[in-house]
């Protein structure tokens, strides 16, 4: 499932419709939280759960103010615990993030890493 793309994408966040705002909110940041919480208990005290996050819901990194709702909805997502232009395929960037969520599992704690496991700066 690939992100959808809503008609106010490029607007300021003071135009961005209600609607827009709340269906990309609830898409990406409330609904992998419900997901989380249902598996919670599925998962093994030293097992853990990923959630897919951006590098544009980085607050230090934001240097365009473009794409206002997406970027808000993934700093909402990174808070509670990359689109058709993204400069990677998915087939080059999962290999990377497995391996990150493996050397993850000995580091309890939230982290905000980059597909290299460096830290993002927020």
């Amino acid at each position: 499932m690939g992100r959808r793309t809503t008609r106010s994408e490029q607007l300021p966040i003071g135009q961005v419709p209600t609607e827009d705002f709340i269906d990309v909110m609830a898409t990406d940041a409330l609904s992998p939280m419900r997901v989380i919480e249902a598996l919670e208990d599925l998962v093994a005290a030293d097992g853990l759960i990923g959630a897919m996050s951006s590098g544009q819901a980085s607050i230090a990194n934001n240097t365009t103010g473009l794409r206002e709702v997406y970027r808000g909805s993934k700093a909402a997502l990174n808070m509670f615990m990359g689109g058709s232009d993204a400069p990677y395929t998915i087939e080059e960037t999962v290999p990377l993030l497995v391996d990150i969520l493996l050397a993850k599992l000995n580091r309890p704690g939230l982290e905000y890493l980059d597909r290299f496991g460096k830290t993002v700066p927020w």
